[in-house]
């Protein structure tokens, strides 16, 4: 949070010059091109006035020019602003940070935009936005302004990682062009100090809940006549990489959730052929140490993304889940310890169970590995757990009950309130109460049951009595079935009725798709190791459906915290 003096200073500072607006531009050895930009700048500053009634300024971030950058740029009229730390992101920071207006726009110094495109930006933050993105895709890229594999690879699908593991809504997250309220620019605490600070931005700002908005800008041949400080594989790779460093979800959650999945589904197979209700598993043990080793991943990849999760509320950037704090009763350190005591115990007295057996049994070979590879497993838990709950205790600020100390620290900053210009509850209706978290759940399972009813009755129908083949039987089945599943979870299940319905049809038919392969295939895998084909339907649902409500509740239909749904 930012201290209330130094914010009324800088706002007496702004006041003082008469400043509302402020273009920043990073400048490393930019003697070129600066006096086409500065111009132009003054051109879009002109416009805000005319538009707006508001006043500016032009910051030039130097990041230590050696061609006369700062002369020339003070000359020209703008106000010089040194960075010693290098990079474009902190050069940007910087020269945001010494900012006079209460909006910033920041654009770069070489001639490649246009800053008159960044007039519409600050009409939008005047309108509540708190960021604005300048959106190249949309405004027009010229020819010779993007390499190929900018423009056709890394861009769209950096974009596209982020809006899935964001959801800012945006179309193109490293643009150049960007405006932003300065006060929401202050409460992010950016650190990115290379080209990762343009992902950095957006991330932290769907995070928070920031209201973003998007504007077309034209990309243009920069003005330089030499390389750009842009390394496209370097800099692609430093993108893609915070996106994942600031995602739990996606880095643990998804993972640890598919791993514990599957770890269970083999090992509830060899206890099914260990009582005797299936038939042989011709993978033979090997399978069970692997479903051991797979759970056991799982559970520690789960802390893991509980850990990331907690340090990203307690540094201010990531909103807190009301399911998670829901389950402090026992998710602190104390609920730790007896959980991982308890599953230590219960290893211990197995391994003595067995040991006590294997004795009897004059030390021959048991007749299986699963006693064994439970009761280790059991430990390995229960010593995941205990070790973990010190760890989250850290990260909660050394308080024993770190969940709940973690969401009051909070809920004193902004991360607890909508962010201003923002209604309070996101166009596709987030979710902050656990209970209504489960009734969404519960709902989507009835859609779910009624979707296998009313598949099995008309693809008995299709087949028997009108004596229709049953692949195409399946397939008008299937259809009509994921467009009632898709109406009735969206209506009744999220309680959605408004957005982008077509995009959220799209995203559910695409998964529904994949859900549809993947079961099959489980399916087929699981009736060859147990024989039975009504287990394996059993359990292949039953790991699929977590995954399905997950899935459709935070991509197909946008249940998550971002700005705009």
């Amino acid at each position: 949070m930012r201290h209330e003096p130094i914010r009324q200073f800088e706002e007496a500072l702004a006041l003082e010059a008469g400043v509302d607006v402020t273009i920043v531009m990073p400048c490393l050895n930019e003697a070129q091109c600066l006096p086409y930009c500065i111009a132009n700048a003054k051109e879009a500053l002109e416009r805000i006035v005319d538009e707006y009634g508001l006043r500016g300024e032009i910051v030039v971030a130097d990041n230590g020019s050696t061609d006369g950058s700062q002369a020339l740029a003070t000359r020209l009229g703008a106000r010089v602003v040194p960075v010693p730390e290098r990079g474009y992101g902190a050069a940007l920071i910087g020269g945001s940070r010494a900012a006079y207006g209460q909006y910033v726009l920041m654009g770069d110094a070489d001639g490649s935009y246009d800053f008159t495109d960044g007039v519409a930006m600050i009409g939008k933050l005047q309108d509540g936005a708190d960021l604005c993105m300048g959106s190249r895709f949309k405004g027009g890229i010229s020819r010779g302004a993007m390499p190929w594999k900018n423009r056709y690879i890394g861009n769209p699908v950096l974009t596209g990682i982020l809006n899935l593991f964001f959801r800012p809504g945006i179309s193109d997250a490293h643009s150049g062009l960007r405006a932003m309220r300065k006060d929401a620019f202050l409460e992010l605490g950016l650190s990115g100090s290379g080209m990762e600070f343009a992902s950095e931005m957006v991330i932290k700002a769907a995070l928070k809940r920031l209201c973003i908005a998007e504007t077309p800008v034209k990309l243009l041949p920069d003005l330089r006549d030499r390389a750009p400080h842009l390394r496209p594989w370097r800099d692609g790779w430093r993108h893609l990489r915070y996106l994942f460093m600031l995602s739990p979800t996606w880095v643990f959650g998804v993972p640890a959730l598919a791993a514990i999945a599957s770890g269970i589904a083999i090992l509830a197979t060899a206890l099914f052929r260990a009582f005797g209700w299936t038939g042989p598993v011709p993978f033979g043990e090997s399978w069970i140490v692997i479903g051991a080793l797979l759970t056991a991943t799982g559970h520690m990849a789960g802390m893991m993304g509980i850990a990331s999760h907690l340090y990203g509320v307690r540094e201010g950037y990531r909103l807190p889940k009301p399911w998670l704090l829901a389950t402090r009763k026992w998710l602190s350190l104390e609920g730790c310890l007896a959980i991982g005591l308890g599953l230590l115990g219960l290893s211990l007295l197995t391994l003595t169970a067995i040991g006590i057996y294997w004795g009897s049994e004059r030390f021959a070979a048991l007749p299986s590995v699963l006693p064994v590879t439970l009761a280790g497993l059991s430990g390995t838990i229960g010593l995941q757990t205990l070790l973990g709950g010190f760890l989250l205790a850290v990260l909660g600020g050394n308080e024993a009950d770190f969940t709940r100390a973690v969401y009051k620290e909070a809920s004193t900053g902004r991360a607890a309130q909508p962010a201003a210009g923002m209604i309070a509850e996101p166009v596709h209706g987030t979710t902050f109460w656990s209970r209504k978290l489960f009734g969404e759940a519960v709902r989507f399972g009835v859609v779910g049951s009624l979707n296998v009813v009313f598949n099995t009755m008309c693809i008995i129908l299709l087949t028997e009595l009108l004596s229709i083949h049953y692949i195409v039987s399946y397939l008008i089945v299937f259809s009509a079935a994921t467009l009632i599943g898709f109406f009735l979870n969206r209506r009744w299940s999220f309680g959605i009725d408004h957005g982008a319905a077509r995009k959220d049809l799209l995203r559910y038919v695409s998964f529904t798709i994949v859900t549809l392969l993947v079961g099959l295939a489980g399916i087929r895998v699981l009736d060859g190791l147990c024989g039975n084909y009504g287990i394996a339907v059993a359990l292949v649902s039953a790991a699929l459906a977590p995954i399905n409500f997950f899935v459709h509740r935070t991509w197909s239909f946008g249940q998550n915290f971002r700005p705009i749904g």
